[in-house]
């Protein structure tokens, strides 16, 4: 996934990103993003667990929902320099 939502970067750092193993997804069309554009929509969770230094923890849910947008690989650096995930956690 690449951050459409410009202040995506700036709230959720991508390595917390995490996918239900239940995760519905759509694809839809977006006529507005570069002359048009397929991206996926789809509900995902934000794992903010602060490790506080800690090289390792007992496993706990601290997570919130999030939406997330995936944009194509050739559209991610259409507004400057952006960060990438290609894989992302799956919850299980």
């Amino acid at each position: 996934i690449s951050p459409e939502d410009r202040t995506l970067a700036d709230r959720v750092p991508f390595n917390q990103i995490v996918l239900p193993e239940d995760a519905k997804f759509e694809a839809r069309f977006d006529k507005d993003l570069l002359d048009g554009v397929v991206v996926i929509h789809g509900d995902a969770v934000v794992d903010n667990s602060d490790w506080g230094g800690q090289l390792y923890r007992l496993v706990g849910k601290q997570r919130k929902p999030f939406k997330i947008k995936a944009i194509p690989y050739y559209a991610r650096n259409n507004h400057g320099r952006s960060d990438m995930r290609v894989w992302i956690r799956i919850d299980n």
